[in-house]
């Protein structure tokens, strides 16, 4: 795992299971870290957004897409 400074990314894994995590995202509310932090792991073993992916997620938290628009919605209003 990673903090980086990235500029359009809230977090990314790449095909190695290597985690970064954008360091502004910390601003958000932690219901929001936590979907993001799921997310992301959730890419080491879907590394695409199938919908396996969306279903593994789904299973370890139910309400992502509640989150996940939420989260789209504060992001601009986030110190970048």
């Amino acid at each position: 795992m990673r903090v980086r400074d990235q500029q359009k990314r809230w977090a990314s894994c790449d095909d190695k299971g290597v985690l970064r995590f954008n360091w502004r995202v910390i601003q958000a509310p932690m219901r929001l870290v936590d979907y993001v932090v799921a997310h992301e792991v959730v890419h080491v073993v879907h590394p695409d957004h199938t919908k396996a992916f969306w279903a593994r997620l789904g299973a370890l938290m139910p309400d992502y897409e509640r989150r996940k628009q939420e989260l789209r919605r504060l992001g601009g209003r986030l110190e970048w």
